[in-house]
């Protein structure tokens, strides 16, 4: 028998999805059909649905593991928060580091202090409003290495909702140093066309460069006497700029109370000591003199991690020789390296040697009367591990840090220096003249006054090449003491 077929609109032939009329009246044809599509449908509805739970327990589990992230990243800017208000509170306001017991040790106690627990509030709005308590984390604090202001929080979270879905976070939070520069002044500055810079310099007067620089040169001046804010026959010139904003220098004054107290801690007062130094006793030990009683104190450091301490009793302080050249300096005593990093010295400073550690000298006559203190680089001074090792030092000076007549023909120094009141680093008008062939610094000069290390052009006074290169571990590990910023940044975290 024929069937006749029906065509689609426009010509299409669809008579392979057709069904011939008659087929549709034989007996029994339409309810195996039915059946077949709903069976079909059946099975497309339950993979529908399977599919809907799935993706909905899914989209639950994202929620919750979310909110434990959260509630994990809530613990460290909480202790972020914590440190701005106490920096050097590492056991979130607990007399204890561990197991809730007040007399273990931060040795005892591995290292790291915690766990402590706090609940986590959702966010609401209102003065009277302290939000549903939904969650908790726990957080486990790493002190800061000496001379490191980064501090390590590992922080623990969960919403209660789901107290087996936890999410853990380990973020690195630190200061970042204000020791960011190869040279940064109060006053104006020179390089001469025998300079060469590797950091960031800046000054809040006027520049003269006519050396090689590899990083920025910037001056808070636009223009002073008919010339720029930086001038000069050096570059490149694309690393100048002028004007830019004033840094303050009063952000670099460091508080010496604070180095004395922190430095005379148990043990720490040598037998020669004028005055006293006592502080509270504690783990950390510094060295601490408040007075000499004579001309000032020499300290040796040593590549063994200990440092000697002289007792200056005579100089030869014609400015026109050797300047300050000291003539006796009996040994007081032989000290390993201070654990706290720090020596207080309350009169002028001679400093030489090769450094094992972190460590900061610190040198005052607040307490005596008698002027400001001053330093003398009296040799070479260099770190044991090299440059790529973790050593670092730190000269902190109320006045001048010279450099002396009598100073090695290459001077090498490996520190970072800050003159709170005078010359970050200054070779004298010595006449006769004293001309040098090389110096060098790796750390970092902060001066509040105008200093120079070289006279005329050519050079005929101090040191004819200078270079000066930027240690970069400084931004967040400087020397003990020395001026951070104000707030913490995370530096960085990690998802474990």
């Amino acid at each position: 028998m024929k069937h006749k077929t029906r065509n689609i609109k426009h010509g299409v032939n669809r008579s392979i999805f057709h069904i011939p009329y008659s087929v549709l009246y034989e007996k029994g044809i339409i309810t195996p059909l039915v059946l077949v599509i709903a069976s079909v449908m059946f099975v497309f509805a339950a993979a529908l649905i399977n599919w809907s739970v799935s993706e909905h327990k899914d989209a639950s589990r994202k929620i919750k593991t979310t909110q434990a992230l959260q509630i994990s990243e809530a613990g460290v800017n909480y202790y972020k928060w914590h440190l701005e208000h106490d920096e050097n509170d590492y056991q979130d306001g607990k007399d204890w580091c561990c197991d809730g017991d007040p007399d273990k040790s931060l040795s005892e106690c591995g290292g790291v202090c915690g766990p402590y627990d706090r609940e986590y509030r959702d966010y609401c709005s209102g003065s009277d409003c302290e939000g549903n308590i939904i969650g908790r984390f726990s957080l486990r604090i790493t002190p800061p290495e000496i001379g490191s202001t980064i501090v390590t929080v590992e922080s623990n979270g969960y919403a209660y909702s789901d107290i087996n879905n936890k999410k853990e976070i380990t973020a690195r939070v630190g200061k970042r140093s204000l020791a960011e520069y190869s040279w940064f002044s109060d006053a104006p500055m020179t390089f001469s066309v025998t300079s060469e810079v590797s950091g960031p310099v800046h000054s809040n007067d006027q520049i003269e460069f006519r050396g090689v620089c590899s990083a920025e040169i910037t001056s808070h001046i636009e223009f002073k006497n008919g010339k720029d804010g930086v001038w000069g026959s050096g570059g490149p010139k694309s690393f100048w700029h002028f004007p830019v904003a004033r840094v303050n220098f009063n952000n670099f004054l460091t508080d010496f109370n604070k180095i004395k107290t922190a430095a005379a801690m148990d043990d720490a007062v040598l037998p020669e000591t004028i005055g006293t130094c006592n502080g509270d006793s504690g783990e950390g030990r510094g060295i601490c003199y408040e007075g000499s009683g004579k001309r000032g104190y020499l300290v040796k450091f040593n590549d063994n991690a200990t440092v000697s301490i002289y007792k200056v009793m005579s100089v030869f302080a014609n400015p026109n020789k050797e300047r300050i050249k000291h003539l006796s300096a009996p040994l007081l005593e032989n000290h390993p390296m201070p654990d706290n990093g720090l020596i207080f010295l309350g009169d002028d400073v001679w400093v030489e040697g090769t450094v094992n550690g972190k460590v900061t000298v610190a040198a005052t006559k607040l307490w005596s009367g008698g002027g400001t203190a001053r330093m003398v680089i009296n040799d070479s001074i260099t770190y044991a591990d090299g440059r790529a090792g973790g050593d670092n030092l730190g000269l902190i000076c109320e006045d001048d840090i010279i450099i002396p007549k009598h100073a090695p023909d290459t001077l090498i120094v490996d520190a970072s220096l800050l003159s709170q009141h005078g010359k970050g680093l200054y070779f004298g008008w010595y006449f006769p003249f004293a001309k040098k062939d090389y110096i060098e610094n790796y750390g970092g000069i902060i001066t509040y006054e105008q200093t120079g290390i070289k006279w005329g052009n050519p050079v005929y006074n101090g040191y004819e090449i200078s270079k000066y290169i930027f240690n970069s571990n400084l931004s967040f590990s400087p020397p003990p003491f020395f001026p951070t910023s104000e707030n913490f940044e995370v530096l960085s975290w990690s998802e474990n």
